[in-house]
């Protein structure tokens, strides 16, 4: 009887030991594919910067106009925003395939420009580019408002030296 028991656990562990050697051969990359599937890495603020967003306000502190020792505050707030920028408020869609859409429209709502580009997030910074330029704001998102912030050329001096802060909130 001890035999027959001997011999059945010499086949367990047999199986077993030709099981592993069998799965020790499949590629290594090919197992990580299996455990990659279903998990979704995007970031946090990834997560939270996907969707539709409008902008409300805007305040850009314009260093130097036009290279010269003049500077001014343009600050816009959703109350004023069509009577100062002649558009209603920028909707920008960031899409999860790391595109987005922008869409202007004039008082009329009619669509008079659409910018597509590309997106992604580097630490607390929202890199966007499309076919003009590349555009980089430090962000914080806190429930549906999102703060951006850069230092741009508002002014179109060639200096990008004017500080940007604005305010955009998620549609639902």
């Amino acid at each position: 009887m001890r035999f027959y028991l001997f011999i059945l656990i010499l086949l367990f562990l047999y199986s077993c030991v030709s099981g592993q050697k069998e799965r020790s051969s499949e590629p290594i990359e090919q197992e990580f594919a299996d455990i990659d599937e279903g998990f979704d890495y995007l970031s946090q603020l990834e997560q939270d910067i996907l969707g539709e967003w409008t902008n409300v306000s805007m305040r850009v502190w314009v260093r130097t106009y036009n290279n010269s020792d003049t500077s001014f505050i343009v600050d816009i707030s959703e109350e004023n925003w069509e009577l100062k920028m002649n558009i209603k408020p920028i909707i920008t869609t960031i899409y999860e395939d790391g595109t987005y859409t922008s869409e202007f429209r004039n008082s009329f709502d009619s669509l008079i420009y659409m910018p597509e580009g590309t997106w992604l997030i580097d630490g607390d910074t929202l890199i966007m580019e499309d076919q003009q330029d590349v555009y980089k704001y430090q962000i914080f998102i806190d429930g549906d408002l999102a703060e951006f912030k850069s230092k741009v050329d508002w002014d179109r001096d060639g200096k990008a030296d004017d500080e940007y802060f604005g305010v955009q909130r998620k549609n639902r």
